[in-house]
């Protein structure tokens, strides 16, 4: 063996017994405070990385828990969304009656919620964010994070009308009124509370009318104007409800 190669296993050798040695040393303590001065300190994947060796190593301790939650959050603003839902549901799964339940819930709709798509792409995110958030809101309504988790909802509603909305007008436009009247429906039966809803019966009007199915063009128009009397898409239907009788 020549004298690289034994240096090299000496160093090897020395590290590996080094980190044994602060293996021994630390305590929950001291990671935990580790953890919260690198928090501090904006230094979020660091911080992720000492919260996550709480769990790790001490698995057992009282702040196990907690350090996997914060890892996770740490997760969150580092913008490692994915990192952090992983950590969550691990969470959720291993200690669904932990007190920090609703917090985890609700920062894992805040990961998802982070990533949703503007409109014009898939609402794919948009719909398991909403999904996290209802579940939340079901299971502790008495939850600090109830009425953020509420308006959460209402805007993710709006995106996945707008969604359904556009892909309905691009059906329409190719000459598919049925599968546009399909998306249509979806947000006057779902997302009815979404200024949506409004041009949604108005586009129902008019793919009915292409198709010759009256009667139904005319009960949309009904509802529109009970729902909807004094909108610019009520009134935009009265001339063409002539056509259509």
């Amino acid at each position: 063996m020549n004298n690289k190669l034994l240096m090299l296993c000496f160093s090897l050798i020395v590290g590996c017994s080094s980190s044994k040695e602060d293996f021994k040393n630390r305590s929950v303590e001291s990671i935990y405070k580790k953890g919260l001065a690198l928090l501090k300190a904006r230094d979020y994947t660091e911080a992720a990385s000492e919260f996550k060796d709480i769990e790790t190593l001490f698995p057992y301790s009282s702040k196990a828990n907690e350090g996997q939650v914060l890892a996770a959050y740490c997760h969150f603003l580092a913008a490692s969304y994915q990192d952090a839902v992983r950590e969550i549901e691990i969470f959720l799964r291993y200690h669904p009656s932990n007190e920090l339940v609703p917090y985890a819930m609700y920062l894992k709709g805040m990961c998802i919620y982070m990533q949703t798509a503007s409109i014009g792409r898939d609402s794919k995110n948009a719909l398991e964010s909403k999904q996290v958030f209802v579940e939340l809101i079901n299971k502790f309504p008495e939850s600090k994070y109830y009425k953020d988790s509420l308006k959460k909802i209402m805007i993710l509603d709006d995106i996945i009308a707008a969604q359904e909305m556009m892909i309905g007008r691009y059906y329409q436009k190719n000459k598919n009124p049925i599968g546009a009247i399909g998306r249509y429906m979806f947000v006057t039966d779902k997302l009815s509370h979404t200024v949506h809803a409004e041009e949604a019966y108005f586009r129902i009007i008019e793919c009915c009318h292409f198709v010759g199915l009256k009667e139904e063009a005319m009960n949309a128009y009904k509802i529109l104007v009970s729902q909807y009397p004094k909108s610019s898409w009520t009134k935009k239907a009265k001339p063409l409800t002539k056509k259509i009788i």
